[in-house]
C-alpha cells in the first residue's frame, strides 16, 4: 500500500512539473523572414522603343521584389500570425546601353488566418518608399510619393499569390495606379512553425 501510495505521489508531482513546464513555453514566437517574388499590373509609364524595331513598356506594379523581415506566431491563438517585411523592388528594361529601371522599398504589415497547417490568408497594408525612375540621361528622372493601401495574400506553403492596391503621385497632381498582381515564396528560420506541448 505504502509503495502505491508512493508511486501516485511520484506520479503527481511529475505531472505538476509538466504543466509548470507547460506554462513556461513562450506565448508569442518570432522568426526570421525571407521573400522574393514578381509581380505585374499598374499604369503604362514608360515605353521604350529598341533600334530593331522592338518596344517595351514599363508598369508603375511591375518588378521582381526580395525582402526579409520577421513572422510572429501565438501560442494562445495558434490560427492568427503576424508578419512584417522590408525590401526592394526592382524593374528595368532590356536595353544593352541602358539601365533605365524602377525602384522601390516595399514595407509590408501583414496579419494571417491560418485555415490548417498549409494554407493561410492574409489582409494587410503596405507602402513603397522613394519610388524613382532613372532615366540614365536618357529622359529625366522621376521621383514618386506612394499611398498606403491595402494588401492581399493566399498562400500555401512557400508559394502564395499576392494582391496590392496603390497608387503613386509626382510633379503637382498627378498620380498613376501601381495596382500589382503577382506571384511570390517565402521562408522562415527556424523552419518550424509548432508549439511545442
Amino acid at each position: 500500500m505504502r509503495k502505491l501510495v508512493f508511486v501516485l505521489a511520484i506520479s503527481l508531482l511529475l505531472s505538476k512539473s509538466g504543466v509548470f513546464a507547460q506554462q513556461s513555453e513562450p506565448t508569442v514566437r518570432a522568426k526570421f523572414l525571407m521573400e522574393a517574388g514578381v509581380e505585374f499590373g499598374g499604369d503604362e509609364i514608360l515605353k521604350v522603343f529598341f533600334t530593331n524595331g522592338e518596344d517595351q513598356k514599363m508598369r508603375a506594379g511591375q518588378g521582381g521584389y526580395i525582402g526579409v523581415g520577421t513572422e510572429v506566431q501565438f501560442s494562445q491563438v495558434k490560427q492568427l500570425m503576424l508578419r512584417a517585411s522590408v525590401g526592394l523592388k526592382y524593374t528595368t528594361t532590356a536595353a544593352d546601353n541602358a539601365n533605365i529601371r524602377l525602384t522601390r522599398f516595399p514595407i509590408q504589415l501583414t496579419p494571417f488566418w491560418k485555415i490548417d497547417d498549409d494554407f493561410r490568408l492574409g489582409v494587410g497594408i503596405t507602402t513603397h518608399l522613394s519610388p524613382r525612375l532613372k532615366g540614365d540621361g536618357f529622359l529625366p528622372d522621376v521621383d514618386f510619393t506612394s499611398t498606403a493601401g491595402p494588401r492581399l495574400e493566399f498562400g500555401w506553403r512557400w508559394l502564395a499569390l499576392t494582391y496590392t492596391a496603390m497608387r503613386y503621385k509626382y510633379g503637382s497632381n498627378s498620380t498613376v495606379s501601381a495596382n500589382a498582381f503577382g506571384a511570390m515564396v517565402s521562408f522562415t528560420l527556424p523552419n518550424s512553425s509548432k508549439f511545442k506541448r
